[in-house]
């Protein structure tokens, strides 16, 4: 998977391909999209020779819309407790017209992610140590993947791993399919830099709002953000907790192998 963005990145360098525009950019996340997914379609079929069940399409779209759904719906109440508690200016940005790149980088990050972190890191680990070891060490493992990002900390590593990493891997659990994934990291991205304007250190965003914070460093997040803020550990860690324990009743948790061979 890795070759093929390399290989869409050496022929976009090649024919000078700059996605500065929407239409560029749409084409750009679609053939990297198909480029992530197509590769991962054919590792399943020609290596594990099985039905790519987490990839059927009967059903994506509305398990998209509520991965997409939900991931805005959080980041939206974590900003909305922040504004209460007076930590956050709001005001107006660019307008509607920024809404665009955004959400379409927003897509093309989410299926990379959701397919890296779902799809082969936790769905192969937990094959054979199961669910809540996989789960453990795709936690630590997603923190680690955020330690070079801009004003990133141990606390912030740390947060990140824990609320994005065990909810990313909840909503995969729970459904047992990638599309709900890639709706949840999509919609967070989106609604953070397209919507509210969040930006980063040497990285200014402009979305339809732009949003200032100020105050303690656990309720804005620092350089880092509010998505390493306390506010929003609590929120996400409570809403992994609930799909958690729905999969639990759906009996979709994998015991470890050793569990497996002892019951046989």
């Amino acid at each position: 998977m890795i070759a093929a963005v390399l290989l869409l990145t050496a022929v976009a360098s090649v024919t000078h391909f700059k996605p500065t525009s929407v239409p560029g950019l749409l084409v750009a996340v679609l053939l990297t999209s198909a480029a992530l997914i197509g590769t991962y379609a054919v590792y399943v079929r020609l290596i594990e020779r099985r039905p790519i069940t987490e990839l059927a399409t009967k059903g994506a779209g509305p398990e998209f819309a509520v991965g997409f759904t939900l991931g805005g719906v959080l980041f939206c109440l974590i900003m909305l407790v922040l504004r209460i508690a007076g930590v956050v200016a709001i005001g107006d940005g660019a307008g509607w017209a920024a809404l665009w790149l955004p959400l379409l980088e927003s897509v093309e990050l989410g299926v990379l992610q959701a397919i890296f972190v779902c799809g082969i890191l936790f769905r192969i680990v937990e094959g054979s140590l199961g669910t809540w070891i996989a789960l453990a060490l795709t936690v630590i493992l997603f923190g680690i993947a955020h330690a070079g990002s801009p004003g990133a900390t141990l606390v912030s590593v740390s947060v990140i791993g824990l609320e994005a990493g065990a909810l990313l891997v909840a909503t995969y659990v729970y459904s047992r399919r990638l599309w709900m994934p890639f709706g949840l990291l999509a919609a967070w991205n989106f609604v953070e830099q397209g919507v509210f304007g969040v930006s980063v250190p040497g990285h200014e965003e402009k979305g339809l709002l732009v949003s200032r914070f100020h105050g303690s460093q656990i309720l804005t997040g620092g350089s880092a953000g509010p998505e390493v803020t306390i506010v929003a550990l609590l929120v996400c860690l409570m809403v992994a907790m609930f799909l958690f324990r729905r999969a639990i009743r759906k009996d979709k948790i994998i015991r470890p192998f050793w569990r497996r061979m002892a019951v046989h």
